[in-house]
This record gives structure tokens, C-alpha cells and sequence, in this order.
């Protein structure tokens, strides 16, 4: 991501978090931070569990977030401050025209307290707001937008919400891979689609119910069509091919002989009977770690999900 390109970004999550924006500008953003964001971003847990059990009016953090700027370009958010003990005119509260200024008061009033910060793509700021995305995007609702100019104004189109998943399948052993399924389900007939999510990307959604729609009556709970989406997927898993899995557990009884061979002798010879329990339990640890790191394994976890009511009875 260019400057650009994280700029457009944090101003989106500023304005979905319903932060309260100062100032801004290509280069830079002046936020006072909302509740939501600023539990996210601030890692205050102890100020806000003191909020959450005392009722307190909370007052949230305000930063001064710098975007990165071209090779030589001045940020345009700074503005040039005078040298102390300068000795120009302007120093002494003259002006070109010869009035007098005030000077500036020595104790000035105290404002809110301004963090300033640079964000840029890999800085910790912006890893924190993806991480405060990816959180709060894991479960989502959306409506398809449907076209401009082209329906009846006085008719009602029928919408069909799908359950869309995207599951992430490890195959783990001393290496791993992964794979990644983004299905859906209909939740009014219980079709599955496994292209789900390409298609989706070719559809502008909305997070408002469009006007002239409605919603038709689920057949399927939620419950029932995750579990649905899972059975279809494990049987996809199951005519996987495991040759891997074998490979990998040969593995595991080569090292599995190999520190058998190094431990017994050490054992049988050991001195004392402390020795010789002391050697068993090392001997123990390392089986277990061995077992743990070879031992072929799939694992499916949830990325994210939502419900998308999309036009026509599927």
C-alpha cells in the first residue's frame, strides 16, 4: 500500500468507527476517537473496565496521524515555529503595517492532549487498525444494490439471504499448507455454491435494505446451514489426496528411532536411579515434542462470515 492508498483507508475506518475528524488533509489526520475505536487502539483495558462498571462519561484519545509524503515534500499539516530567542520583528509583536500584536501568553491554556504518530504501510498503528477490521468484519450483513433506472417503483423485488463462509483448511505435519473455501449457502433452499465469493465480487452491496425489496423467509437457521457448509466440506477434504500425511509419519518413527537409539544406552548405563529417571523424562519430553511436530494433522477454522440477501429465490 502506497501513502495514498493507507490514507484513503484510515479515513474509511475513522468514518466507520464514527471517530470525530478535526482536521485533515492529503498529508495528515487530527481525530478525536470514538468509544469503539478507541478500545481497539488505545489498550486501555483497565480505563475502560473502570468506564464499564462506574457508568463515566468516557474521554477518548486524539492523535495526530502523519501520512508519508513524497521525497521532499513538506507535510502541510506542520507550520513553522519561531526560533527562541529570535530577535525579528515579528518576535516583538511587529507587523509590516506597524501595529502591535499581543504576545503570545507565557502560561497558554491547556489543550487536548495531541499524539502525533507516522502511518505507513507496516508501521504498528496501521497493523492495529487492520487487526480492529478484521475483528469487527468477521460477521457482516449486506444487501445487493439492484440496478438504477430499471425497476418498477411500484413493484416488490424478493431477495434470498445466502450465508457466505470463508473456511480455512490446514494440513499440518513438520510443514504446512493451506487452502482457503469461500462457499455459500441459501438459507431459503439450501443450495450450496463454492464460487460464492468470486461471484460476489462482481456485485455492489450495501450494508442499507435497498427500497422496492423484500426479504424472503428463511427455510434454513443459521445453525443448520453452518452445519451444512461443514458436512460439504469434509467430504470435499476427504478425496483429498493424503500422501503426505504417510510421508509425514514415516517421518515421525525415523526420529522416533533415532532418539530411542540415543536415549536407552544412556539410560541402561546411567549411574544412579535419579540418573536414570531423570533421562527417561527427558526421553518422554522429546517423544512428545517429536510426536507434536510430525504427527499429520487437518485443521479447519472460520475467517469470516455474513448473510447477503442477493435478488431472486435460489
Amino acid at each position: 500500500m502506497n501513502a495514498k492508498q493507507v490514507h484513503k483507508f484510515v479515513l474509511s475506518y475513522l468514518e466507520a468507527t464514527q471517530c470525530q475528524i478535526l482536521e485533515k488533509s492529503p498529508n495528515h489526520v487530527i481525530v478525536k476517537l470514538s468509544p469503539e475505536a478507541d478500545r481497539h487502539l488505545t489498550n486501555r483495558p483497565y480505563y475502560w473496565s473502570f468506564v464499564d462498571r462506574t457508568g463515566a462519561e468516557p474521554e477518548t484519545m486524539t492523535f495526530s496521524w502523519q501520512f508519508a509524503t513524497a521525497e521532499g515534500e513538506e507535510d502541510s499539516a506542520q507550520t513553522a515555529q519561531p526560533q527562541m530567542g529570535g530577535t525579528s520583528a515579528s518576535a516583538y509583536g511587529i507587523v509590516a503595517g506597524g501595529a502591535a500584536q499581543q504576545p503570545p501568553p507565557l502560561f497558554p491554556q491547556a489543550g487536548p492532549r495531541i499524539l502525533r504518530e507516522d502511518v505507513y504501510f507496516g508501521s504498528g498503528r496501521l497493523a492495529q487498525i487492520f487487526d480492529s477490521v478484521r475483528e469487527g468484519g468477521r460477521c457482516i450483513t449486506l444487501f445487493e444494490e439492484p440496478p438504477r433506472g430499471r425497476l418498477d417503483p411500484f413493484s416488490s423485488n424478493p431477495y434470498t439471504a445466502w450465508l457466505g463462509v470463508n473456511f480455512k483448511v490446514g494440513y499440518e505435519c513438520d510443514m504446512k499448507r493451506e487452502e482457503l473455501y469461500g462457499w455459500g449457502i441459501s438459507l431459503a433452499t439450501g443450495n450450496i455454491d463454492e464460487r460464492f465469493f468470486e461471484k460476489l465480487r462482481e456485485r455492489r452491496l450495501t450494508a442499507k435494505l435497498p427500497s422496492n425489496v423484500h426479504l424472503l423467509r428463511n427455510g434454513l437457521s443459521l445453525r443448520k446451514g453452518m452445519t451444512q457448509l461443514e458436512h460439504a466440506l469434509e467430504r470435499r477434504i476427504k478425496t483429498a489426496d493424503f500422501g503426505w500425511a504417510v510421508e509425514a509419519d514415516e517421518r515421525r518413527m525415523d526420529e522416533m528411532k533415532r532418539i530411542e537409539a540415543y536415549y536407552e544406552p544412556m539410560i541402561s548405563r546411567a549411574a544412579t536411579d535419579e540418573q536414570a529417571e531423570a533421562l527417561r523424562t527427558r526421553f518422554r519430553q522429546r517423544e512428545a515434542e517429536i510426536d507434536w511436530q510430525y504427527r499429520p494433522r487437518v485443521t479447519l477454522s472460520v475467517m469470516n462470515c455474513g448473510i447477503f440477501h442477493l435478488p431472486g429465490i435460489d
